[in-house]
């Protein structure tokens, strides 16, 4: 093999590791931010669930049409 086709070659081999590199890492990113939206959901729906209803509300049931 020539050093010109040697070069290509490793270039080409470094190119495709730093695209896997970034793909994982954009990848974990994202997994990340799914996981603090879940969480920060999970955590409004259990303040919610804890927090007293608005006065006024609950007591009488309005069926008029």
């Amino acid at each position: 093999m020539s050093v010109s086709s040697l070069a290509s070659a490793a270039v080409a081999n470094q190119q495709g590791q730093l695209a896997q590199a970034m793909q994982t890492a954009m990848l974990k990113a994202s997994s990340e931010q799914q996981a603090a939206i879940a969480d920060m959901l999970t955590e409004v729906a259990q303040e919610s669930a804890r927090a007293a209803p608005p006065k006024g509300t609950g007591t009488r049931l309005d069926i008029s049409v």
